[in-house]
């Protein structure tokens, strides 16, 4: 790897990056695979209403679970380049999606799943910040 990769990358940023695509590979699978285990048991939903519905959009949900998983594992091994970039759309992202929802749209479910996103979320806000403090860091280093 060059000087240059590594200025642009740290390894912990990579690795934390493919722990993430892993992690939405597994929830990937329980939006799927284990679609009404997740919906009765995670998210708390209420089958008896609009069944199908309900556990078309969780399913849908995972299909983008696979994509977010595996483009996370692809950008870590292949762009590393733009890795800090990705940490910062991540949170971004969700934030201002979540904002929205908000503005038309309250649940009753437990979103069993909430806790795992927000550290989810927080992973990639410190990710990103511990990235910038490195490269200062590192620049700093240089320059001396």
């Amino acid at each position: 790897m060059n000087a240059t990769t590594e200025l642009d990358c740290p390894k912990f940023a990579w690795v934390i990056m493919t722990l993430l695509g892993c992690l939405d590979l597994v929830r990937g699978i329980m939006h799927t695979v284990f679609l009404e285990y997740a919906a009765e048991n995670i998210m708390g939903l209420d089958l008896a209403v609009a069944r199908d519905d309900q556990l078309l959009l969780l399913g849908t949900f995972g299909i983008s679970n696979y994509l977010t998983g595996m483009i996370l594992i692809l950008i870590a091994m292949k762009a590393r380049n733009i890795v800090q970039y990705v940490f910062l759309v991540i949170p971004v992202s969700y934030l201002w999606g979540a904002f929205l929802i908000s503005r038309v749209a309250s649940s009753s479910a437990r979103l069993g799943g909430l806790p795992m996103m927000q550290v989810y979320i927080a992973v990639c806000i410190v990710t990103f910040i511990a990235i910038l403090l490195w490269k200062y860091w590192k620049k700093s280093e240089s320059a001396s």
